[in-house]
């Protein structure tokens, strides 16, 4: 009788360490930065990000924000609509955004 307790106790201990649900593995960080010879640059990710999605009127439109601290500043653009051209020109508060159209372009800037 007390090998079978033995046994029972010994099979729901294996059965109890077999269902244990795995711990949730950590975020991707948020922030990246890099350095090379030709120059460094940091890219930042998620909510606090400076991007978004902004359509054209007559072919330009501004994007006010204060993530935008100056003319140094690194934005890429890209026109989601169709494969044009698109130049993006970052000022203090502000994006600059010309392009085709009533296109839609999507921007981020770099930091």
């Amino acid at each position: 009788m007390r090998i079978v307790v033995w046994m029972l106790a010994l099979v729901g201990v294996v059965t109890a360490g077999c269902f244990q649900v795995a711990p949730q593995p950590p975020l991707p960080p948020t922030t990246m930065s890099s350095w090379g010879p030709a120059g460094g640059f940091t890219l930042s990710a998620g909510p606090s990000a400076c991007s978004g999605h902004a359509t054209l009127i007559a072919g330009h439109t501004s994007v006010n924000d204060p993530c935008f601290t100056g003319i140094d500043n690194i934005v890429v653009c890209t026109d989601t609509s169709a494969a044009s051209a698109v130049q993006c020109s970052p000022g203090a508060g502000y994006l600059a955004i010309y392009g085709s159209g009533a296109d839609t372009i999507a921007y981020s800037r770099l930091k």
